[in-house]
């Protein structure tokens, strides 16, 4: 469960960055609040600062919808039934394809724009209230080690926006960011994200008491 974790985890935080970084306004909205909200000399931010940070919270759910990183849910027929139309025998494997799902104009309004602010005054989350929205598969077999992976995220995707600045390397442009996909397990960039970080003023002072 650990494993499986930290690897999607890796996966959501490089996709949130990308996305931040191809879409500025996300990005500045999101260092605003965090460094607005949590004031000027904070060390670490921690899982207690997370419920303050709401424009945050809508980023990473927008990330989840466009890149769910498992794009393919497994189940099994328990016993024979028919769904719409479809004769399913017992035992008889079924993908979910959550990724389908997630861009699907029926129930996202232009869904391949990155749109934190679709999650705005909603109480779509990640407990499969909507099934339009699941990132992390649904029922009992619900993935058991969402709350540590999405924990992890939160934390560490508000650590890195509060003490950073991030920039694309020397001579890159976003005309050029290459934002495409790479299918297997998980749904990763089909090429690894290279970024600049660069320390915030007084960041070094802040992390030296």
């Amino acid at each position: 469960m650990f494993a499986g974790g930290t690897d999607t985890t890796a996966t959501v935080l490089e996709w949130a960055m990308s996305e931040l970084v191809n879409n500025p306004e996300a990005m500045t909205k999101a260092q605003l609040e965090v460094r607005e909200v949590l004031g000027e000399d904070r060390v670490i931010i921690t899982n207690c600062d997370i419920a303050k940070l709401p424009y945050m919270r809508m980023v990473i759910k927008e990330v989840l919808r466009l890149h769910p990183p498992i794009p393919l849910v497994p189940r099994m027929a328990r016993d024979d039934c028919t769904i719409m139309g479809y004769d399913m025998l017992k035992g008889t494997n079924v993908l979910v394809n959550v990724f389908a799902i997630s861009r699907d104009s029926r129930y996202w309004e232009n869904p391949e724009e990155f749109k934190p602010e679709r999650f705005e005054n909603n109480n779509m989350d990640y407990n499969v209230t909507y099934f339009e929205f699941i990132p992390f598969g649904a029922g009992r077999r619900q993935c058991p080690g969402m709350f540590f992976g999405m924990s992890t995220v939160h934390i560490t995707l508000a650590n890195m926006l509060y003490h950073f600045n991030w920039m694309l390397p020397e001579g890159a442009c976003l005309t050029s960011f290459d934002m495409s996909e790479k299918f297997g397990l998980t749904i990763r960039r089909r090429y690894d994200l290279q970024l600049r970080a660069i320390t915030r003023v007084g960041v070094k002072d802040i992390l030296s008491k």
